[in-house]
């Protein structure tokens, strides 16, 4: 996934409806694109991250970044989120590892979007909801950027959650492996090794 700096999007809604530089505060918007992409929501938004704790009275201090936790090692170690901690039922200087899920950000800390037009649009329509409520932005209104950030939303979602041509050629291997060829020992094993196929006429001999 190839991603963009905040300024791509910041940008298009400045150019998109002329807004001066006393209409809107970077941090703000800042603030606003990261809000919209954890709205989206989509798995391919963030970054896999991997990150070492230690245990100090049955709780260790979550990476900044998290967004998702995906499993501890040791996996059989139960635990609990309690805030910017996770309580974990583990003896003091016990290392344990996180293997957790992160908004990919850029030197500045700032949030990077994926390089998509969905995606771009989507968070384009999400800050201008939010300026046409502050009132910054009336050539529109705020019905209509809602209603326009709620369908580019599911659009970018969508977008995001299709699989790739890798993807569907590995699911396309691994679902024709469920029908096993037949009677290979009497074709030389000739087939061993190939995709599958649900055509049941295909392996008779």
């Amino acid at each position: 996934m190839n991603y963009d700096p905040v300024e791509v999007v910041i940008d298009q809604v400045i150019r998109t409806f002329k807004l001066k530089e006393w209409q809107y505060d970077i941090e703000d918007c800042v603030e606003d694109i990261a809000e919209a992409l954890k709205f989206i929501g989509a798995a391919k938004i963030y970054v896999d991250k991997i990150a070492k704790l230690t245990v100090n009275q049955y709780v260790a201090r979550l990476p900044k970044d998290l967004q998702n936790i995906k499993s501890l090692i040791p996996q059989s170690t139960p635990y609990k989120e309690s805030g910017s901690y996770i309580e974990v039922d583990q003896a003091d200087g016990t290392e344990i590892t996180l293997s957790y899920q992160a908004m990919p950000t850029d030197s500045r800390g700032y949030p990077l979007v994926p390089d998509s037009a969905p995606v771009r649009a989507a968070v384009m329509w999400y800050m201008v909801k939010i300026l046409t409520l502050q009132g910054e932005i009336r050539s529109v209104s705020f019905e209509f950027a809602d209603a326009e950030w709620h369908w580019r939303c599911k659009s970018a979602r969508g977008y995001l959650n299709v699989m790739s041509v890798q993807d569907v050629n590995k699911a396309y291997n691994d679902f024709t492996r469920l029908n096993p060829l037949k009677d290979q020992h009497l074709k030389n094993y000739k087939d061993v090794g190939k995709p599958n196929t649900l055509d049941r006429t295909r392996n008779q001999y």
